[in-house]
Protein backbone atom coordinates (compact mmCIF):
# COMPACT_ATOMS: atom_id res chain seq x y z
CA UNK A 1 0.00 0.00 0.00
CA UNK A 2 1.41 3.47 -1.05
CA UNK A 3 -0.10 6.49 -0.22
CA UNK A 4 0.53 9.76 -2.33
CA UNK A 5 -0.68 12.91 -3.56
CA UNK A 6 -3.36 13.01 -5.52
CA UNK A 7 -1.65 15.61 -8.00
CA UNK A 8 0.80 12.65 -9.07
CA UNK A 9 -2.17 10.52 -10.28
CA UNK A 10 -4.13 13.06 -11.96
CA UNK A 11 -5.99 10.27 -14.06
CA UNK A 12 -7.53 9.00 -11.35
CA UNK A 13 -9.42 12.31 -10.85
CA UNK A 14 -12.98 11.07 -12.39
CA UNK A 15 -12.83 8.14 -10.05
CA UNK A 16 -12.82 9.72 -7.09
CA UNK A 17 -14.70 11.98 -7.61
CA UNK A 18 -17.54 8.96 -8.84
CA UNK A 19 -16.87 7.62 -6.01
CA UNK A 20 -16.73 10.83 -3.17
CA UNK A 21 -20.34 11.66 -5.18
CA UNK A 22 -21.57 8.13 -5.12
CA UNK A 23 -20.96 8.87 -0.70
CA UNK A 24 -21.48 12.07 -0.32
CA UNK A 25 -23.66 13.59 -3.29
CA UNK A 26 -26.68 14.09 -1.33
CA UNK A 27 -24.95 16.44 0.48
CA UNK A 28 -25.08 18.95 -2.44
CA UNK A 29 -28.64 18.21 -4.46
CA UNK A 30 -27.40 20.05 -7.25
CA UNK A 31 -23.74 18.55 -7.82
CA UNK A 32 -22.63 16.43 -10.09
CA UNK A 33 -19.63 14.24 -10.90
CA UNK A 34 -18.17 16.80 -12.91
CA UNK A 35 -18.29 19.71 -10.19
CA UNK A 36 -17.04 17.43 -7.80
CA UNK A 37 -13.61 16.63 -9.76
CA UNK A 38 -13.06 20.13 -10.85
CA UNK A 39 -12.78 20.34 -7.19
CA UNK A 40 -10.91 17.88 -6.26
CA UNK A 41 -8.52 19.15 -9.30
CA UNK A 42 -8.61 22.53 -7.37
CA UNK A 43 -7.43 20.80 -4.35
CA UNK A 44 -4.86 19.23 -5.80
CA UNK A 45 -1.85 20.47 -3.73
CA UNK A 46 1.34 19.06 -2.65
CA UNK A 47 2.71 20.39 1.20
CA UNK A 48 0.09 22.70 0.77
CA UNK A 49 -3.32 23.11 1.95
CA UNK A 50 -5.65 22.00 0.48
CA UNK A 51 -4.46 19.27 -0.31
CA UNK A 52 -5.43 15.00 -1.69
CA UNK A 53 -3.94 12.24 -0.88
CA UNK A 54 -4.72 8.55 -2.32
CA UNK A 55 -4.05 5.09 -1.16
CA UNK A 56 -2.79 2.89 -4.02
CA UNK A 57 -2.36 -0.82 -4.53
CA UNK A 58 -0.49 -0.84 -7.59
CA UNK A 59 -1.89 1.08 -9.95
CA UNK A 60 -5.40 1.06 -8.06
CA UNK A 61 -6.96 3.04 -6.39
CA UNK A 62 -8.42 2.40 -2.84
CA UNK A 63 -9.07 5.58 -0.75
CA UNK A 64 -8.65 9.61 -0.49
CA UNK A 65 -8.11 11.82 2.56
CA UNK A 66 -7.91 15.75 1.79
CA UNK A 67 -6.69 18.68 3.93
CA UNK A 68 -8.84 21.01 3.14
CA UNK A 69 -9.43 25.08 4.73
CA UNK A 70 -13.10 23.85 5.78
CA UNK A 71 -15.52 21.79 5.30
CA UNK A 72 -18.57 22.88 7.17
CA UNK A 73 -20.24 26.05 5.96
CA UNK A 74 -21.75 26.80 9.13
CA UNK A 75 -18.53 26.63 10.65
CA UNK A 76 -16.09 28.93 9.45
CA UNK A 77 -14.21 29.96 12.39
CA UNK A 78 -13.13 26.15 12.34
CA UNK A 79 -9.88 25.64 10.09
CA UNK A 80 -8.27 23.54 8.69
CA UNK A 81 -9.72 20.51 8.37
CA UNK A 82 -9.74 16.45 7.66
CA UNK A 83 -11.88 15.98 4.96
CA UNK A 84 -12.85 13.11 2.18
CA UNK A 85 -11.70 10.43 4.05
CA UNK A 86 -12.75 7.48 1.87
CA UNK A 87 -12.00 3.77 0.87
CA UNK A 88 -13.68 1.86 -1.26
CA UNK A 89 -15.93 -1.17 0.20
CA UNK A 90 -14.20 -4.08 -0.43
CA UNK A 91 -10.96 -2.53 1.36
CA UNK A 92 -12.29 -1.22 4.41
CA UNK A 93 -11.19 -2.81 7.69
CA UNK A 94 -7.64 -3.23 6.92
CA UNK A 95 -6.19 0.27 8.32
CA UNK A 96 -6.13 2.39 4.82
CA UNK A 97 -8.63 4.83 6.45
CA UNK A 98 -6.48 4.78 9.63
CA UNK A 99 -3.18 5.16 7.62
CA UNK A 100 -5.14 7.78 5.15
CA UNK A 101 -5.94 10.11 8.57
CA UNK A 102 -1.92 9.59 9.87
CA UNK A 103 -0.98 11.34 6.56
CA UNK A 104 -3.33 14.06 6.59
CA UNK A 105 -2.30 14.69 10.15
CA UNK A 106 1.68 14.86 8.89
CA UNK A 107 0.58 16.92 6.12
CA UNK A 108 -0.49 19.11 8.97
CA UNK A 109 2.30 18.71 11.20
CA UNK A 110 4.71 19.57 8.20
CA UNK A 111 2.89 23.21 7.72
CA UNK A 112 2.87 23.95 11.37
CA UNK A 113 -0.88 23.77 11.80
CA UNK A 114 -1.42 23.42 15.58
CA UNK A 115 -5.16 22.09 15.21
CA UNK A 116 -7.03 19.94 12.64
CA UNK A 117 -11.03 19.33 12.63
CA UNK A 118 -13.18 16.89 10.89
CA UNK A 119 -17.22 15.77 10.91
CA UNK A 120 -18.59 12.56 10.67
CA UNK A 121 -21.93 11.12 11.49
CA UNK A 122 -20.76 7.58 12.06
CA UNK A 123 -17.26 6.98 12.09
CA UNK A 124 -16.49 8.89 15.91
CA UNK A 125 -15.13 5.74 16.94
CA UNK A 126 -12.69 5.80 14.37
CA UNK A 127 -11.13 8.58 14.94
CA UNK A 128 -11.19 8.77 18.70
CA UNK A 129 -9.16 5.84 18.53
CA UNK A 130 -6.77 7.98 16.40
CA UNK A 131 -6.41 11.02 19.17
CA UNK A 132 -8.85 12.59 17.52
CA UNK A 133 -11.66 14.25 20.62
CA UNK A 134 -15.55 15.08 20.19
CA UNK A 135 -16.10 18.86 20.78
CA UNK A 136 -19.53 19.70 19.65
CA UNK A 137 -22.74 18.30 18.15
CA UNK A 138 -24.53 19.72 15.96
CA UNK A 139 -27.20 19.41 12.95
CA UNK A 140 -25.35 19.71 9.36
CA UNK A 141 -27.81 19.42 5.69
CA UNK A 142 -30.27 17.50 7.68
CA UNK A 143 -28.08 14.96 9.83
CA UNK A 144 -26.43 14.98 13.59
CA UNK A 145 -22.56 15.08 12.98
CA UNK A 146 -19.86 15.33 15.45
CA UNK A 147 -17.10 17.99 15.36
CA UNK A 148 -13.80 16.55 16.45
CA UNK A 149 -10.50 17.89 16.91
CA UNK A 150 -7.10 17.26 16.98
CA UNK A 151 -4.15 19.02 18.63
CA UNK A 152 -1.15 18.87 17.01
CA UNK A 153 1.25 20.30 19.47
CA UNK A 154 -0.23 18.28 22.73
CA UNK A 155 -1.22 15.08 21.29
CA UNK A 156 1.06 12.35 22.59
CA UNK A 157 -1.24 10.17 20.58
CA UNK A 158 0.07 11.07 17.10
CA UNK A 159 2.25 8.04 15.79
CA UNK A 160 2.73 7.23 12.01
CA UNK A 161 1.82 4.58 10.91
CA UNK A 162 3.92 1.93 8.63
CA UNK A 163 1.33 1.72 5.97
CA UNK A 164 1.63 5.18 5.42
CA UNK A 165 4.76 5.41 3.17
CA UNK A 166 5.89 8.86 2.60
CA UNK A 167 5.60 9.95 -1.05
Amino acid sequence: MQIDYLVNHAHLIPELAQLHFNEWGHYRPNDTVDARAERLRACCGKNALPTVVVALSGAELCGSAMLVANDMDTRPDLSPWLAGVYVKVERRNKGIGSALVTRIVTEAATLGVPRLYLCTDVLEALYARLGWSAVERAPYKGISVTIMTFDLLCSSSFKPTPLCDAA
